[in-house]
């Protein structure tokens, strides 16, 4: 027997138990809803059906019955810990930079040596139940993605076809080995522009340069100025990057770097899922839909300090540019 599910209910599932409470499918003879026949297609108990549906004295209601949700559930956390020093705190940081709570809580236990009073999970509610007053509409916007699910679509691949690649499985690729760098481009408004972006696995150090045009004899310019500029001191490894057309020149891309180039499959992003977080960083400042013609190259160096010299708890609280210089020094 499938164990049901005593989840909270979603506006979607809200919406779906009103259209399950006017269907006569899901009536019994007298007229009444069959909460047990409900809770069967939604997966949760019949006891639950029923005290959402009498959550309302009056007709169940989706988005009423939500907003009664988060007015009880906000009524509920705990204010006590809250003083007015971590709200103020809080608040300042968020309205400044693109901090998730660990490194919120990571840089005030810093600060004022003493503990942070609640949890970084306890301090994403109090986020979302809009503890920090009103201006916790834009506070929240600046919270970094809690993740990423990536979909795999089924549509036709018109990025051509590279011959004769080496595939990421062939790589002699041991983590946390510094050298290793993931490979992409963010691309602009309308397809008009890019900006490529190499990271190195370890330290998550990223390099980010405008692309005057989106094609690969671009692509290997601009590698050639990174590492002749940026990189010269770095053994590079190996390169792990996508099968766009923009990459298709890479036998001389490996002569630039002195290093074998390995590709993704096709459609398969978590396999360079470093580069692709780094980059979910970047969109926080320069989001989808921006001309990067518009954009000068000193503005894109601006975000990128700010993101190699943010403390990641990942890499014990260490930026990715101290890490970085730490084992090119090695």
């Amino acid at each position: 027997m499938k164990k049901k599910k005593y989840k909270h209910f979603s506006l979607d599932e809200r919406y779906k138990l009103k259209e399950y409470l006017i269907s006569e499918t899901f009536k019994k003879k007298n007229g009444t809803p069959n909460y047990s026949k409900i809770a069967k297609v939604m997966n949760k108990s019949p006891n639950t059906i029923r005290l959402e549906v009498e959550r309302l004295k009056e007709e169940y209601d989706p988005e009423k019955a939500n907003d009664d949700y988060k007015k009880k559930r906000k009524k509920s956390i705990k204010y006590t810990t809250i003083t007015k020093k971590v709200v103020n705190y809080v608040k300042k940081i968020l309205s400044k930079k693109s901090y998730s709570p660990r490194l919120i809580i990571y840089e005030y236990e810093k600060k004022y040596n003493e503990k942070f009073p609640f949890s970084h999970m306890t301090l994403y509610k109090y986020i979302e139940y809009k503890v920090f007053d009103d201006e916790n509409t834009e506070i929240k916007k600046k919270l970094p993605f809690k993740g990423k699910k990536y979909k795999t679509k089924k549509r036709k691949d018109d990025r051509g076809q590279l011959t004769n690649i080496r595939f990421i499985d062939e790589a002699e690729h041991e983590k946390g080995t510094f050298g290793w760098f993931q490979m992409d481009c963010i691309v602009g408004k309308e397809h008009k522009s890019a900006c490529l972006t190499i990271t190195e696995e370890k330290s998550l150090y990223t390099i980010c340069f405008k692309l005057n045009q989106h094609n690969s004899e671009e692509v290997n310019k601009v590698l050639k100025s990174i590492i002749r500029n940026k990189l010269y001191k770095v053994n590079i490894k190996g390169i792990i990057t996508d099968q766009g057309k923009e990459f298709s020149k890479w036998k001389e891309m490996e002569k630039i770097t002195n290093a074998n180039v390995y590709f993704c499959d096709a459609g398969t992003p978590t396999q360079k899922a470093k580069v692709e977080r780094i980059n979910r960083d970047i969109r926080e400042y320069l989001p989808k839909g921006t001309d990067f013609n518009t954009v000068t190259q000193k503005e894109i160096n601006k975000v990128m300090k700010i993101i190699n010299e943010k403390p990641r708890p990942s890499l014990g609280w260490l930026s990715s540019k101290e890490v970085f210089l730490q084992n090119i020094n090695i």
